[in-house]
């Protein structure tokens, strides 16, 4: 498919000193203590010294396409404004790019159009300003991203690449209640008025998918809130949601990290889930990691993991309606999506908590606190599923494999049985391990469900199989 371009010079000149004035991805302006009031000093991107590079600017703030005009795309030279020299750029951005979104007090749109790939370094995307692939479209980002209120960052996949520490900075809503809600830890129910992206916490989204591949030891910071849309996968390099600040996948999707990666989460920062479902939701790998603090960082507050919750009481949920596919049973006989006795997160991995001396915060391991779309595969909205989904309790179930440390982590949520290990002494070699007041009990013995004996019962059964239900772990 070929691409038409068709951009003309600006019918009127922009004011670049002004554009590039204002703090940008590329000029963040880190003393400015009214634009980041909340810096510690500890930040890894803080120490990063960034060569000069080209600046382009989007040439059509505020202007949109017409069927009969010009095409604004991004692979365009002619759509933006090389900052050095005022005129047309000579090249499309590429990784030695910084590129700007102006703000505009009209919406506008910067398309990749079916090339479906834009590459910079730093990315600004402005007050009103949009900055989207089509579907398929991928962003590799090498540098910092930074999102202003109204901006909208929309690629299918969001590629977070390179050698260097760095930020994405999207500001809370400024209504101020989902900063409320993540900062006194209030449950965000679903609200059945509401279509599945007009709950709550549908807003700030930067991707569909995203995916983490820095180089080992670098590292990405999350300041404020930022959510993507589905899958996400930390392949590489260190994931922080820095502190006070969230990173939520809202989908019925996996948040994933792989082997030698991980994700660390400050002082009140939290990563979970949007929507409560019958999968799981969070895959550590053998020598991934989640951590809260580090130990450069260490906690002084909680920081949390947020799990979404499962159908614990074996409420009886209707099939599928018959123009839609019927729910998968595995060789077990258990129903893959809503049967009984599902676990939320398959651990692998390392849980480890860094207090700071004399603190007690921990890494908690949670229910998410919300659920922006109902249950099940993009939120199930069929009668049946209306009707028992609100009577079921958000608690929590984790599996975890012999090789799997913890250290320094809190449970809260859990079911009875909630812990799935290989057994009893498996959970006894993890060091400083507690319960919140919201478990259905404090009680190791009634919180460790091993898996050794039982799941050697079992036809075809392997870590990921559902184990088969016992009445002591049903909720009264």
């Amino acid at each position: 498919m070929a691409v038409i371009l068709g951009c003309a010079l600006p019918a009127g000149a922009l004011d670049l000193k002004e554009i590039t004035a204002k703090p940008t991805a590329d000029s963040p302006q880190f003393a400015n203590k009214e634009v980041w009031p909340n810096l510690v000093g500890d930040e890894y991107f803080l120490k990063e010294k960034w060569p000069k590079a080209r600046l382009l600017v989007w040439a059509y703030p505020g202007e949109s396409e017409r069927r009969q005009g010009p095409k604004f795309l991004t692979v365009d030279p002619a759509c933006w404004i090389d900052a050095a020299t005022g005129k047309p750029a000579d090249a499309s951005p590429d990784m030695d790019t910084d590129v700007i979104l102006p703000d505009s007090d009209k919406p506008y749109t910067a398309d990749t159009g079916p090339v479906n790939v834009l590459i910079c370094r730093h990315l600004t995307i402005g007050r009103n300003a949009e900055l989207r692939s089509w579907v398929g479209g991928n962003f590799s980002v090498f540098g910092n991203i930074l999102v202003r209120p109204a901006g909208k960052l929309q690629p299918s996949t969001l590629k977070l690449v390179g050698n260097r520490d760095t930020f994405i900075r999207v500001d809370w809503p400024a209504d101020g209640v989902l900063k409320k809600a993540h900062d006194e830890r209030l449950v965000t129910p679903y609200d059945p008025k509401l279509g599945v992206r007009e709950q709550p916490w549908w807003s700030n989204i930067i991707t569909v998918y995203m995916s983490h591949e820095k180089e080992p030891g670098k590292s990405t910071e999350v300041v404020g809130y930022a959510s993507a849309a589905d899958e996400v996968g930390i392949k590489s390099g260190a994931f922080i949601v820095g502190r006070g600040s969230r990173f939520v996948s809202m989908g019925p999707s996996t948040v994933w990290v792989g082997k030698g990666a991980k994700i660390i989460l400050l002082d009140g920062a939290q990563c979970s889930h949007g929507m409560n479902q019958f999968g799981p939701d969070w895959r550590v790998d053998d020598g991934g990691q989640v951590t809260g603090g580090s130990p450069d960082r260490p906690l002084r507050r909680d920081a949390f993991l947020g799990l979404g919750y499962r159908n614990w009481m074996n409420l009886p949920i209707d099939k599928l309606p018959d123009d839609k596919a019927e729910i998968p049973v595995l060789p077990s006989g258990a129903k893959a999506y809503y049967g009984y006795g599902e676990y939320n997160a398959v651990m692998n991995g390392d849980l480890i908590g860094y207090p700071a001396p004399g603190s007690h915060a921990r890494l908690v391991v949670c229910w998410q606190r919300m659920s922006g779309g109902g249950a099940g595969a993009w939120g199930r909205q069929d009668e049946a599923m209306k009707s028992v989904f609100p009577k079921i309790a958000p608690k929590i179930e984790v599996w975890f494999s012999g090789a799997a440390k913890l250290e320094n982590v809190r449970f809260d949520n859990l079911h009875r049985g909630g812990i799935v290990a290989p057994s009893l002494e498996t959970f006894k070699k993890w060091k400083n391990i507690s319960f919140g007041d919201a478990c259905l009990s404090k009680d190791p013995n009634e919180l460790v469900r091993g898996y050794e004996a039982e799941i050697a019962t079992m036809k075809n059964a392997g870590p990921m199989s559902i184990l088969e239900p016992k009445p002591k772990y049903t909720t009264n």
